[in-house]
């Protein structure tokens, strides 16, 4: 790396230090201030055609997805995603890649700290305003949000979309959204705003969400109702008011997930052939997502963090083991942030998991070793990482056994960045 180019690494890691100490507030019940600053940086209108995608899981899958249909039918697109795996870049794409040059995020940094009022933002406004400074500078056709947490209150919903989807509705951050669907159904439907385009992969939609729906005037496109989808042994079907696409191939990710994403390409009325949307599905994957990084013995890196996430793990290993037709045990390793219903999470993945391994994260809003302790079977294997219980497991378990690695996206992280460039070197 030549010197300059470490120095703006430098210069990149001060300012995401900065802005995560100086604006390290909770979330605001209010989106007031943050949409007083975007008045002063001219980014609350935009050309771009914008979907803006909540739901307790799935939202990345989804925004990933969609963001693929778009560019390969040869659309300019901007994608906000968060949180991150490996580094921050992630989080915001320009036609399918990220913007590594750091000087680049830095001008941007400049321009929302110079424009802040007296109350500060939070890390996570700070960072959507950069975004949506990058997406305006970039002239995209199409922006893509994925919200932060809930979505009325959410620093994306000073944009108004075209199109709101929301993937699922369940228990998660209940500190924040409420206890009830019903309250996080509320909170979810905040990114619908009047006559647009709603699309809902959830059957159970709570009342408050109708409600919502029918104040606002707007046009459901509901699973099971306007669309979807049929899986067969090794292909899917999709369909809905525009006809069917069939015979495609399975991506790796949810088909609710890449069914969600086709219903809003087809309403958004922009151009795609049949053709393009086959081999946009063909073949896709994701990191983190059921993600396969080694394969003697079988290491799987998944995200999922919450009940309803791990139930749908539990589902895909208890299908993957069917299909294999070998006898093997499964190696959990979790690491979990707080907040989490860390019982009902391991509740869920203890019908598949044989063998438990767990370690505290290097965040200081992670569980601690004795509260996993207490979740988790007694004859569990505590380790000081992530990355030391792969590197003991890989070199010691049966070659047909599977290690599942789970809890959050900083647990993934870790395990993702060890396999990639330390175990593989």
């Amino acid at each position: 790396m030549k010197n300059d180019d470490l120095n703006e690494s430098k210069v990149m890691l001060w300012w995401l230090n900065y802005i995560n100490k100086k604006n390290s507030n909770p979330i605001n019940f209010s989106l007031k201030n943050v949409i007083l600053v975007a008045e002063k940086l001219n980014i609350l209108k935009t050309s771009a055609y914008v979907i803006t995608i909540t739901g307790t899981n799935g939202k990345g899958s989804t925004a990933y997805f969609l963001e693929n249909l778009f560019l390969k039918a040869g659309y300019r697109t901007g994608l906000y995603t968060s949180p991150h795996l490996l580094n921050y870049y992630e989080r915001i794409r320009i036609n399918g890649k990220c913007i590594t040059q750091s000087s680049f995020h830095i001008h941007y940094f400049k321009k929302v700290e110079f424009n802040q009022i007296k109350d500060p933002l939070t890390s996570f406004e700070f960072i959507t305003l950069s975004a949506l400074l990058i997406f305006k500078k970039m002239n995209i056709d199409i922006m893509i949000l994925e919200v932060g947490i809930g979505g009325r209150l959410d620093a994306t919903n000073i944009i108004s979309p075209n199109i709101s989807i929301i993937t699922n509705i369940d228990f998660d951050h209940q500190n924040i959204l409420g206890n009830t669907r019903d309250e996080i159904g509320y909170e979810k439907s905040g990114i619908f705003r009047h006559g647009i385009h709603v699309i809902i992969g959830d059957k159970n939609i709570p009342y408050s969400v109708y409600q919502r729906a029918n104040t606002l005037q707007v046009y459901l496109h509901r699973l099971g109702y306007e669309w979807n989808w049929v899986k067969y042994q090794s292909s899917w079907d999709f369909y809905d008011k525009y006809g069917i696409l069939n015979n495609l191939s399975i991506p790796k990710i949810s088909l609710c997930n890449a069914s969600i994403a086709l219903v809003a390409l087809r309403i958004s009325g922009f151009s795609i052939t049949k053709n393009i949307i086959k081999e946009s599905v063909k073949g896709f994957f994701l990191e983190g997502r059921f993600h396969t990084v080694y394969n003697t013995p079988r290491v799987i890196l998944d995200v999922a963090h919450n009940p309803h996430s791990a139930n749908y793990l539990n589902k895909k290993l208890k299908q993957l083991s069917l299909r294999s037709k070998k006898n093997h045990n499964f190696y959990g390793i979790i690491g979990m942030l707080k907040r989490k219903d860390i019982k009902n999470t391991i509740l869920m993945m203890s019908r598949i998991i044989n063998v438990w391994h767990y370690a505290p994260l290097k965040n200081s809003i992670c569980f601690s070793e004795n509260i996993l302790k207490k979740y988790l079977p007694k004859d569990s294997i505590f380790s000081t990482s992530i990355r030391s219980i792969l590197y003991y497991l890989i070199h010691t378990i049966k070659k047909t056994d599977i290690i599942v690695v789970f809890g959050s996206f900083f647990t993934v992280s870790e395990a993702l960045f060890f396999m990639k460039n330390i175990f593989y070197h």
